[in-house]
């Protein structure tokens, strides 16, 4: 007996924590995480199969993952933040998932020109709060921001023509178009803000080691094509 629970301690010691330790987030910003899933959750998760452990994503208003994961109780995996200079030191970058592109969006119906920065002045911007979108509309001289929690209000004080523009990921844009029952034919992608890329983020307390081991687990996922197939799946739009 003693024999087999030695056994069974050294294999705890040995495998536990690799199994069990890190926590998975998703940041809920639609088309990528939502409460549904989304087209980042699907890549963590297979990512996590192919690591053996636990495939659950918690997803979280968007402020309150980015702050959890800076957080102690790691180690967190996070998806999909942008990585701004604004973040950089906040997190580790563990592997890009897509790229994306940061736009002012306008509603065809309500103003047929595309929105660009010159346009902006005294306009008021849609933006999510401690969203990308935000960080970069903050920029434009003589801007007014809306803040909100959802990407949704801001497709629906679009369409109602209650703001000038929206500042947000074109993705983005489309799926919380659809989510709010209305046209994506409507929307208009204007002056692009930024061209960026998002990432499956770590928190500052995970191993260097383990940080390896999840960027090489989506590197082979991306050579072997399951990344493309799921971009498939997902209606993702290269920008």
């Amino acid at each position: 007996m003693r024999r087999c629970a030695g056994c069974w301690l050294l294999l705890w010691s040995l495998l536990g924590p690799c199994a069990s330790a890190v926590t998975l987030i998703g940041a809920e910003v639609p088309p990528f995480v939502t409460q549904q899933g989304g087209l980042a959750v699907a890549i963590l998760r297979e990512a996590a199969r192919r690591a053996g452990t636990d495939d659950h994503v918690t997803v979280y208003p968007f402020i309150r993952a980015m702050v959890l994961a800076t957080q102690p109780g790691g180690p967190y995996l996070l998806v999909p933040p942008g990585r701004t200079p604004a973040r950089e030191s906040r997190y580790q970058w563990v592997a890009p998932l897509m790229d994306e592109a940061f736009v002012l969006v306008g509603n065809r119906k309500v103003n047929p020109n595309p929105p660009s920065r010159s346009a902006m002045t005294g306009q008021l911007i849609g933006v999510m709060r401690n969203s990308v979108g935000q960080e970069l509309a903050s920029h434009i001289p003589q801007s007014r921001l809306s803040v909100v929690t959802y990407e949704t209000t801001n497709a629906a004080m679009l369409a109602n023509g209650h703001i000038g523009a929206w500042a947000v990921a074109w993705n983005t844009a489309l799926q919380a178009q659809r989510e709010a029952g209305l046209p994506v034919e409507d929307l208009l992608k204007g002056e692009v803000l930024m061209r960026s890329t998002l990432y499956l983020a770590a928190s500052l307390d995970m191993s260097a080691s383990e940080v390896q081991r999840w960027r090489s687990i989506l590197d082979n996922m991306r050579k072997d094509g399951t990344i493309a197939r799921l971009e498939h799946d997902y209606r993702y739009v290269l920008p």
